[in-house]
């Protein structure tokens, strides 16, 4: 449903659906029993169960063990901002439409 329709929606993630709609539907999937009509229309009720669930893993999803491989990794967009620009354009297609592959 996120990325179905989602995506376009404006503050997805950084404006807050009601408390009570995100605790049912947080209940709901803890019980493996979601109306999904009834929470299709409301992608910010979605998106603050996601952030919730990411919030409350025992572990973060990235691991704690992996932390610096992250951190080392995350130095890999300073190295694509010194490609050339029209190198920079190309990779990033390339990888748009791997991405849009995989999720197809």
């Amino acid at each position: 449903m996120l990325l179905r329709t989602g995506m376009k929606e404006e503050g997805l993630f950084r404006l807050a659906a009601a408390a009570s709609v995100v605790k049912r539907l947080k209940t709901c999937l803890d019980q493996g029993k979601v109306d999904h009509s009834e929470f299709s229309m409301d992608p910010h009720a979605v998106a603050g169960a996601l952030k919730s669930y990411l919030r409350e893993l025992p572990e973060p999803l990235m691991t704690f063990e992996l932390y610096s491989a992250w951190f080392k990794a995350a130095g890999c967009v300073e190295l694509l901002t010194k490609l050339p620009p029209e190198n920079y354009n190309n990779l990033r297609f390339i990888f748009i439409i791997s991405l849009e592959r995989c999720i197809l």
